[in-house]
């Protein structure tokens, strides 16, 4: 395990030790769980957001899908509107 030294806004800081203890009373080790957590979020929320980008480049490009030989409705079905 690493070790690593921020340094937060007092808010932020209040903000961060109020969430570890609400969330694991005061035990040993709160806040950097509160933080590991915040980044397993923040990673799914990156992965989601990086598919879901690929998604909406994929429907504004199309797919060829071989176009369709009737181009009217009334050729397609036997019935006449």
């Amino acid at each position: 395990m690493g070790h690593v030294t921020i340094s937060l806004e007092d808010k932020d800081e209040r903000k961060l030790r109020a969430i570890a203890k609400e969330k694991y009373s005061n035990k040993k080790g709160a806040m950097a769980k509160v933080i590991s957590e915040s980044l397993c979020l923040l990673e799914k929320e990156s992965i989601r957001q990086r598919a879901m980008e690929r998604q909406l480049r994929w429907m504004r490009k199309g797919f060829n899908l071989g176009g369709l030989a009737v181009k009217r409705r009334e050729d397609f079905y036997d019935r006449k509107f």
